[in-house]
C-alpha cells in the first residue's frame, strides 16, 4: 500500500520516529513523501517460518534493522523466481527509510526489525506473481492481495512448501555430512554444481534435479 506518512499516521495514530541507526543508514521520509509496499526475502528458513506462522521478526532476532526493496525480485531474483518473497504492505509501521548503501539492488529501504504484529499486513508472493505488474499500491491486507494474485494462489503455495522443504532437507544433509557451504543461494549455484557436490559426499538429490 502506497501511502504518505502524514497519511499513516492520522490513519493508524503510529508515530513515524526513525533511530539514530535509520538515520544513520538512510534518509527518513518527511510527512509529505510516500512509502510503496516494500519486500524481503526472509531467507528459506524465515520463509518455512512464515508458511508455518512462526516467523515473528524478518531478519534474525538480535538485528535491529532489516533492508527491504521496492521490487519484489528484489536483491536475490533467482532465489524469488524459485520460492517467492514476501510483500510488507504497510511497511510505515517499521518506520523504513530510504537508502543507497545497499550495493545488491536499486530502490532499497532500511527499517526497524519489529515483531510481527498483524499476520494480515504481510502476504507471500509467489513465483508466478513476483514479476507481474500488480496494484501494489492499492493493496493494504493479505486477503485482499490474494484475492489480486488469483484463484491458483493456494495451489501454488502449497506446492512451493513442498519444494522448499525438500529444499532444506538437502541443506540439512549436506550440512550433516560437513560439506563445503555455498558462497550464495544454494538454488543460486548452478545445477551441474550442485550435482557434483551432493554425488561427491554420496547424498540423494532431494530438490536438485538428478
Amino acid at each position: 500500500m502506497k501511502e504518505t506518512v502524514a497519511a499513516f499516521t492520522r490513519r493508524s495514530g503510529a508515530p513515524y520516529e526513525p533511530t539514530a541507526l535509520l538515520r544513520l543508514l538512510g534518509t527518513p521520509l518527511g510527512p509529505r513523501d510516500s512509502c510503496p509496499t516494500l519486500f524481503r526475502f526472509p531467507g528459506p528458513e524465515g520463509l518455512r517460518d512464515f508458511f508455518s506462522s512462526w516467523l515473528r521478526r524478518l531478519a534474525p532476532v538480535g538485528r535491529a534493522h532489516v533492508w527491504l526493496t521496492g521490487r519484489p525480485t528484489g536483491a536475490y531474483p533467482r532465489v524469488v523466481d524459485a520460492f517467492g518473497t514476501l510483500a510488507v504492505l504497510e511497511p510505515l509501521r517499521l518506520t523504513p527509510c530510504s537508502t543507497h548503501c545497499f550495493q545488491h539492488t536499486r530502490d532499497n529501504w532500511v527499517a526497524l526489525n519489529r515483531e510481527i504484529q498483524d499476520e494480515e499486513t504481510f502476504v507471500w508472493v509467489p513465483p508466478s506473481q513476483a514479476r507481474r505488474s500488480l496494484p501494489w499500491d492499492r493493496l493494504r491486507a493479505a486477503g485482499q492481495a490474494k484475492r489480486t494474485m488469483g484463484a491458483a494462489y493456494e495451489d501454488e503455495r502449497e506446492r512451493t512448501q513442498e519444494r522448499l522443504s525438500a529444499y532444506l532437507e538437502e541443506l540439512s544433509e549436506l550440512r550433516r555430512v560437513k560439506a563445503p557451504g555455498p558462497s550464495r543461494h544454494w538454488c543460486e549455484e548452478p545445477a551441474a554444481a550442485r550435482r557434483t557436490l551432493l554425488r561427491r559426499y554420496g547424498l540423494r538429490p532431494r530438490w536438485t534435479r538428478p
